[in-house]
């Protein structure tokens, strides 16, 4: 490790490292293996380093899934940008960012890191804050209840691969006929 006094202050490079290395070891062991130690050796910084920046690891793990879900937003908003079709277009990137984006699909860092919010009920109020948010903005287009129905049922296939990736044959066809379904009936 070099020595702090002679490296040159990055904050926010320091930052950046410290929310990726929560986000690894949140990925490959939940959050019950977040320590603000390991967290410390994944940036190449002391512990002191880490509370300079986050006063305790619920603020860490708020921080790095606060950063996650403004990843999510900017996806779900270039998707929507390139949609045609209006009606159901909010719908339509969320099935696809949920079920086959590399970013925030099935198998990725982000699909791991849902896992905190669903397992961690102190975490479970940013999720619902993002999509209330999301909803809320695509009330005109996407306020549907089947739309809604669409949105649950991705979130089904979302978990029933998380519990079992080897066991849907038939799940990109699925995530096709969900996007299928969202366009309005002519």
């Amino acid at each position: 490790m070099e020595n702090a006094y002679q490296r040159k202050k990055e904050p926010e490079l320091v930052r950046k490292r410290i929310l990726d290395g929560a986000m690894q070891l949140a990925a490959e062991k939940g959050v019950t293996g977040v320590s603000i130690q390991a967290v410390a050796t994944l940036a190449g910084i002391t512990k002191g380093g880490v509370f300079h920046h986050f006063a305790n690891k619920k603020i860490l793990i708020e921080a790095m899934l606060n950063l996650i879900l403004s990843q999510l937003d900017q996806e779900v908003d270039c998707m929507i940008a390139i949609d045609p079709e209006k009606y159901g277009c909010f719908t339509r990137a969320y099935i696809e960012l949920t079920l086959t984006s590399e970013a925030f699909g099935v198998h990725s860092l982000w699909g791991a890191l849902s896992m905190v919010m669903v397992t961690e009920q102190s975490f479970s109020h940013l999720w619902n804050h993002w999509l209330d948010n999301r909803l809320a903005r695509h009330a005109a287009t996407d306020q549907d209840m089947y739309l809604k129905i669409l949105r649950y049922a991705a979130d089904g296939a979302w978990f029933i691969e998380r519990l079992d990736p080897q066991g849907s044959a038939d799940f990109i066809a699925m995530k096709e006929e969900l996007i299928q379904r969202s366009y309005r009936a002519m």
